[in-house]
């Protein structure tokens, strides 16, 4: 890699972190080819000035404010995500369909292929959708299917319900498949989220499932998130597109079924 300076290192880091979600310091140093103590004071000058914030072992971008609602993310950034890589998640989801018995009790996770799931189960009937996720179940609104959203404490940052109400709820129902995003995978032993709070109500779920299936494209595997909520030897199948990285193919196959969309 070209060797950068401190500001234009600090953008690109902004750059990956938007992309991306979070980043693991060691991560960023690697990929700048720099030194861990050079990005952590790249990483403190973010912090200074309210770009970035920590976030276990790791950094994310700060959410953008509005005069109007500081704090609240703006319905464009989430938006953004559904734009990437559209064809690709669209065959993923509509893979993961052929996985799921019809009239099935399903575990919903946020994330943006998720939604993408959502759009195709609208057009579908007789399912019972548990979710978190604000946003899936005001898509499924409408539909011919029964909705079951978790109570509990919203964090706006994945527009989501979390906390110990929604985690003491969900431990009472058992779904046939509990289907999950992943925020990166690459140097995890399994699928990761951003929140550690949220991480806690996908492993629920996961105990409680007869069937686990992780649906993410091929880019989840070049880099990694903080919080690892399963080892793949817990999930039942990820669910892909065929650009995926064969070494990360190889290493995954060994403790998942790998379906290609």
């Amino acid at each position: 890699m070209k060797k950068t300076n401190a500001n234009q290192r600090q953008a690109a880091i902004l750059e990956l972190l938007s992309k991306n979600g979070a980043m693991k310091t060691t991560d960023l140093a690697e990929h700048f080819q720099v030194s861990r103590e050079t990005m952590r004071l790249d990483l403190l000058e973010l912090t200074n000035q309210g770009l970035v914030k920590k976030w276990f072992g790791g950094v994310i971008c700060t959410p953008p404010e509005t005069p109007d609602s500081p704090g609240i993310i703006e319905t464009t950034v989430i938006d953004e995500r559904m734009t990437r890589m559209p064809e690709e998640k669209t065959s993923i989801c509509r893979k993961a369909l052929e996985l799921i018995p019809e009239h099935a009790t399903i575990f919903l996770d946020c994330g943006s292929t998720n939604l993408y799931l959502a759009q195709q189960l609208r057009s579908l009937s007789g399912y019972t959708i548990i979710s978190t996720s604000l946003q899936i179940i005001n898509t499924l609104c409408g539909s011919a299917n029964k909705l079951i959203i978790c109570g509990g404490v919203i964090d706006t940052s994945i527009l989501s319900v979390c906390g110990t109400p929604a985690l003491d709820f969900l431990r009472q129902l058992r779904t046939d498949a509990a289907i999950f995003g992943s925020s990166g995978f690459k140097a995890n032993s399994g699928p990761t989220g951003l929140a550690s709070d949220y991480s806690s109500i996908k492993k629920i779920a996961l105990q409680n499932t007869l069937t686990s299936i992780v649906l993410a494209d091929h880019t989840k595997a070049t880099y990694s998130s903080p919080v690892q909520f399963a080892d793949w030897s817990e999930i039942d199948y990820l669910v892909t597109d065929p650009a995926m990285d064969p070494q990360a193919l190889e290493r995954l196959g060994d403790h998942t079924k790998v379906i290609f969309a």
